[in-house]
């Protein structure tokens, strides 16, 4: 079954001796069921190591094993913005972003001030699809005639019409396969409808949606009729805005039946001459969507006004490569300093459940978006002498501004609980189709290392180090992106000289200077980064050993092995991130020494930061509310912010201070009113 054990929630560690404690205060965004084992000591004892092996779970197919994080004690504590008027109509290309690395991306180019922005869309117009189709007038009828017209009624006194127009068009000839009459990409959205009824259902269906993505949250627009040249859309959508973020990017989908394509035999001649088409003709005859096209359009949210101000009226936007344009308006209004309750959003399902309390899936009432919300007791991380970590977690995701982090939209309190807002990834672990698969093939993994190098460098600039990166930590979302979660082992205030010797992570990713008690930088995430590729490309990371103290000492003196036929310039960087000498580990220097390597150099680091790339894989996800990714033994529960009879002294309330978040660092008091 496909779960997502842990849409995390992690709590920050404490450079003291833990208190002992059996059960797990859940990390931000990461929840853990209960056959997952408590973070426990790694103290280097006999009697630890034989608890220690009780926490690494072989999978049942044994390819990676489930492991978890832990502790011990420490001896030591430019993008282009829009045209400032309005755009009135005319056309305009898209346009990228200047920016093309997380240091450029700096926070302070964030302005917190909260507001909702509405966009409208109207209608589109000049879609291409990517691939000819077939001219059976038979196929082409059965699909005109579940066409929806502007009434909502089948397109049945029209689809004559239209087939006699179909067969009178100069068709395209296949070369060398028997004549083949085709109708071309550009010629076929003409006669195509955009939605359509699949019999027996009243459900309308898009052959061509597009969605648009603001602060990693989701709204999927799908036409009402129309044909797929010229679709006719007629949606609103809202967004939360918590971070003044400078563009929108819009994706577009054409869902291509497979009874649509020319012959196999066309196929294959196709597939064998252009890599591209053999994607596109997969993707079809799998029943998956095929992207045809996008762009960012670029917002100036950077005022200081109460007023409701339009960003784009009635304009039309062009794809980045042509294949159609979209018209739409953009209105922006601002609500500052809007405190937000319980009461402002549906609970829709239970997603995680932990000791600290539970994680719902919601939806914002305003705005109709979904969202991840945890609740936390007060007198829970109280006890556990967890507040001034769980705050400065809370700080850090306010803060990071980077499109591969779940990004924090709200925090909000009660007198009893702390509430976490963060976008709803819903696209499942890593770990999970890691597990899956076996390994990933050579482009995949390259593309997850390389949005994970992107994900630390933010983190890192923000003098924050990680520590704790596996494929359990590491979320997909709706289009295959990834989103670094779980904070909970993270350490602040880490220049790039200072050291700390806290004794933490999951034990097949430890760096040789931690076990030793060196004491380590943020040059510790190079050798996980290292570790996650090796594991993905393999299947098991480097030195895993089901015995944790033979492993250690494989990940002390063993050398690096790599298989038969391992790819060469993989081969270099791992070496490079894998070098037992964090003075000499590639990356010592910083990111741009790993960005440089030739195992990247296909890559453009501004276009991946912009999301440019299409993913190597798509998780199964039908929308922002599908939670198929999660497991069914939360899913089920009926969700309720359940009551909390306990009593707080106001001196207790006081360290909640500046918890309250609604694109601001700070508002008001510790609590909310009753």
């Amino acid at each position: 079954m496909n779960t997502l054990k842990k849409f995390g929630f992690g709590r920050w560690k404490t450079e003291k001796e833990p208190e002992p404690n059996n059960n797990n205060s859940g990390g931000l965004f990461h929840f853990h069921h209960e056959k997952r084992h408590s973070r426990g000591d790694l103290n280097e004892s006999d009697d630890t190591f034989s608890d220690r092996k009780k926490t690494i779970v072989r999978s049942p197919s044994s390819v990676a094993p489930v492991r978890l994080s832990s502790e011990a004690a420490s001896s030591s504590s430019t993008f282009l913005n829009g045209d400032d008027d309005v755009s009135t109509g005319r056309d305009v290309h898209s346009r990228t972003m200047s920016t093309t690395s997380a240091t450029e991306m700096s926070n302070k180019d964030i302005d917190g001030t909260a507001g909702i922005m509405t966009i409208k869309v109207y209608n589109g117009e000049g879609f291409i699809l990517p691939v000819s189709i077939t001219s059976n007038e038979t196929i082409l009828s059965r699909l005109l005639s579940s066409g929806i017209n502007s009434a909502h009624v089948n397109l049945s006194n029209e689809v004559d019409a239209l087939i006699s127009r179909l067969s009178r068009m100069q068709l395209e000839t296949s070369r060398n396969i028997q004549e083949e009459k085709l109708i071309n990409g550009e010629t076929c959205t003409k006669y195509i409808p955009a939605t359509v009824k699949l019999p027996g259902s009243n459900r309308l269906n898009p052959l061509l949606y597009f969605t648009i993505e603001f602060d990693n949250t989701v709204a999927t627009i799908e036409p009402e009729y129309g044909l797929m040249a010229d679709p006719v859309f007629n949606k609103i959508s809202t967004f939360d805005v918590t971070r003044k973020l400078p563009y929108l990017k819009i994706d577009v989908f054409a869902r291509i039946p497979s009874i649509l394509l020319p012959s196999k035999l066309w196929q294959q001649t196709q597939s064998e001459h252009d890599s591209r088409m053999k994607v596109i003709l997969d993707k079809i005859n799998s029943n998956q969507d095929v992207h045809l096209d996008s762009l960012q359009i670029p917002i100036n949210l950077k005022f200081d006004s109460a007023a409701n101000i339009r960003l784009y009226n009635h304009h039309w936007v062009t794809l980045e490569n042509t294949l159609g344009r979209i018209n739409i308006s953009v209105d922006y209004k601002p609500s500052k300093n809007k405190r937000l309750t319980i009461d402002d959003f549906d609970l829709l399902k239970v997603i995680g459940k932990g000791s600290f309390g539970k994680v719902m899936q919601v939806r914002k009432r305003d705005t109709q978006k979904i969202y991840a919300l945890k609740a936390i007791r007060k007198s829970y991380i109280v006890s556990k002498s967890e507040v001034t970590h769980t705050l400065a977690e809370r700080t850090v995701l306010a803060r990071v501004n980077c499109p591969f982090i779940v990004p924090l939209k709200f925090s909000f309190q009660s007198p009893e609980k702390l509430y976490l807002v963060l976008a709803c990834i819903n696209g499942g672990e890593l770990f999970y189709h890691l597990q899956k698969e076996g390994r990933f093939e050579l482009s995949r993994a390259r593309f997850y290392t390389a949005e994970l190098l992107c994900a630390l460098e933010t983190l890192h600039n923000l003098d924050v180090i990680y520590r704790d990166l596996k494929p359990e930590n590491i979320l997909l979302d709706y289009q295959g992106h990834i989103a670094l979660c779980d904070f909970g082992l993270c350490k602040l205030n880490m220049k790039d000289q200072d050291k700390t010797d806290t004794f933490c992570g999951t034990p097949e990713y430890l760096a040789p200077e931690l076990l030793l008690n060196q004491g380590y930088s943020k040059v510790v995430d190079w050798w996980t980064l290292g570790i996650l590729l090796y594991e993905m490309l393999t299947g098991l990371p480097p030195y895993y050993d089901e015995d944790v103290p033979k492993m250690y000492r494989k990940i002390l003196q063993d050398p690096l092995r790599f298989p038969e036929g391992f790819d060469r310039d993989a081969k270099d960087l791992l070496i490079g991130l894998l070098s037992r000498d964090p003075d000499r580990r590639l990356g010592c220097n910083g990111a741009h020494e790993i960005k440089n390597h030739p195992f990247f150099s296909q890559l453009s680091w501004k276009r991946l930061w912009n999301k440019g790339y299409i993913p190597p894989y798509k998780p199964p996800v039908s929308d922002a509310a599908d939670t198929r990714n999660f497991d069914q033994e939360f899913t089920k529960e009926k969700p309720i912010d359940s009551v909390v009879d306990e009593y707080l002294s106001e001196s207790v309330q006081k360290q909640f201070g500046g918890w309250t978040y609604v694109g601001s660092e700070q508002l008001g008091t510790s609590m909310e009113p009753n």
